[in-house]
């Protein structure tokens, strides 16, 4: 599975500061992610994230889990296209499972 994780661009204080938190966490979570800077000047900080088709899931999970789900050109897909609504309630109840902590109310 391929995804593109859009950080924001260059000139904003907080876009390399973004990529750069996401990249140790993501290697951390997935040691066969392959990562591919795709900076460019128009849509700025990016990364495209390669990992096998079987963890997608988990991929996916972890993204909602860990607060990344936002900057994700597949989960900003999921979540606006009405056909894939219950593949997201899907991955949402999983991530229930897998990250209890981040549903926590304080």
């Amino acid at each position: 599975m391929m995804d593109i994780m859009y950080f924001g661009y260059e000139g904003e204080d907080e876009s390399p500061k973004l990529q750069a938190e996401f990249i140790p966490a993501i290697k951390e979570k997935f040691e066969d992610v392959k990562l591919r800077d795709a900076f460019d000047d128009i849509k700025g900080y990016r990364q495209e994230v390669h990992l096998p088709d079987e963890k997608k899931d988990n991929y996916l999970c972890w993204l909602i889990g860990n607060g990344w789900f936002e900057m994700s050109i597949t989960m900003q897909l999921m979540m606006l296209d009405q056909g894939q609504k219950d593949e997201f309630e899907r991955i949402y109840e999983l991530t229930k499972i897998q990250y209890p902590e981040a549903f926590k109310k304080e």
